[in-house]
């Protein structure tokens, strides 16, 4: 079982994104000073809905949606030089059904002085606040971060390099940081009545090819983080278009001739997390991503989340608000298609239009809390309610019916450690 695994995630990864493994096993023994950890989340969560929220909650109750194990190797290999290794355990990218091990980190470090960092290999991407550490959970006291921002991104990492200076000042570091590289990425969709190819509801995964590169800048003091970075992604898919004009002939909807043969995609990120008196910490993020894509024009919007949470003693209660909203041109042009009445042969097809729209309009309350075991251990406790619009497409919406103006209360509760 742990050969397939390491088989898997040997096939998974270009050769670039193994060199951290390659390093170690070439060191002596004795050079080497490695340093073990891991982290993990044991988590549940259950809707008031019969339908999926977010590819696995729903009234049964899923372990799916939040558990994860992962374990992570640095390998200090001089004082300038250092690997890192970082495998994970959660659910798959690529299946609704099954569980998936990974590389999540395999990078090494150069860092020539104190002010300098290039790594190279497969890395985290800096875009949100917690981007780069959204698998540790113990590291936020969300029973999940909020997905109108964190899911806007169409990755969160890839293979390639990353550098970053930084400023030391009194009160206040400042950190400038670059990046570039590809990575292959599998997005999801849903179709409430009919799949490509099959005539049942259900998921598929496209697997897509993705180059990135950003600049990001970070300022950073014993209690405030500021935040704000500039993205461009650029999307391919094998021997095939990304998305094809969706056109109404006669009445009816359908694909049109031509489409896209690359997406040039521009992501804008910011976010703040500010200390205020009395324990109290204001977090706000915001994510805007421009898609000019010929099929799935809904993911041309912007997210956004607010929230206020207060120390006292090993407890944390927070609440937060977030929102999420396509572009008003792809909402319209969801709702002519989804309510186009067009005769029996031909209804199913048009729903499926409308969900490759990928449309999202909703907004989410939540209200927790975080309770500290140890210095390593949370235990977490939230009721979060989402509120839809139009539609969301974080909703797999039940067939005959849609994801417009639902009303989804979740809790959920969750063991989360680092070790």
């Amino acid at each position: 079982m742990v050969k397939k695994i390491l088989a898997d995630m040997t096939l998974k990864f270009p050769s670039v994104a193994l060199l951290p493994l390659l390093s170690v096993l070439a060191m002596p023994a004795q050079a080497l000073d490695l340093t073990w950890s891991g982290f993990g989340t044991v988590g549940f969560a259950q809707s008031d809905q019969s339908y999926k929220y977010q590819r696995f909650i729903d009234d049964s109750g899923t372990f799916k949606r939040d558990t994860i194990l992962g374990g992570q190797l640095d390998a200090r290999l001089s004082p300038q030089w250092s690997a890192t290794i970082q495998a994970k355990l959660a659910p798959s990218d690529h299946s609704d059904s099954a569980w998936q091990a990974s590389l999540a980190w395999a990078f090494v470090s150069w860092r020539p002085s104190d002010d300098w960092l290039l790594r190279a290999g497969k890395i985290r991407l800096p875009l949100m606040l917690n981007t780069e550490n959204n698998d540790v959970g113990a590291t936020f006291d969300f029973a999940r971060l909020p997905q109108e921002v964190y899911s806007i991104s169409p990755l969160t990492d890839l293979v390639g390099l990353g550098v970053s200076k930084t400023w030391f000042g009194e009160s206040m570091d400042w950190i400038a940081e670059a990046y570039a590289g590809k990575v292959e990425t599998n997005w999801r969709y849903y179709g409430r009545e009919i799949r490509p190819d099959q005539g049942s509801p259900g998921s598929w995964f496209f697997t897509y090819n993705v180059k990135s590169a950003g600049l990001v800048l970070t300022a950073r003091s014993l209690d405030h983080t500021f935040r704000i970075g500039a993205h461009r992604v650029a999307v391919t898919r094998d021997g095939a278009k990304i998305g094809r004009p969706i056109v109404n002939a006669g009445g009816i909807y359908t694909f049109g001739s031509g489409g896209d043969d690359k997406l040039i995609i521009p992501l804008f990120t910011a976010g703040a997390s500010i200390q205020l008196p009395a324990d109290i910490r204001l977090i706000g993020e915001y994510a805007w991503i421009k898609v000019d894509s010929s099929t799935s024009e809904g993911l041309d919007r912007w997210g956004a989340y607010l929230s206020l949470s207060k120390r006292i003693g090993d407890w944390t209660p927070y609440v937060y608000y977030a929102k999420a909203k396509s572009k008003d041109s792809a909402l319209a042009k969801y709702q002519a298609i989804n309510s186009n009445v067009v005769p029996l042969p031909y209804a199913a097809s048009q729903k499926f239009f409308a969900d490759i729209i990928v449309p999202y309009d909703q907004s989410t309350v939540a209200l927790g809390a975080t309770y500290r075991l140890t210095p390593s251990a949370l235990l977490k406790a939230e009721w979060s309610q989402a509120n839809t619009g139009v539609a969301s497409s974080l909703v797999d919406a039940p067939s005959g019916g849609d994801s417009a103006d639902k009303r989804i209360n979740v809790f959920s509760l969750s063991y989360n450690f680092t070790f």
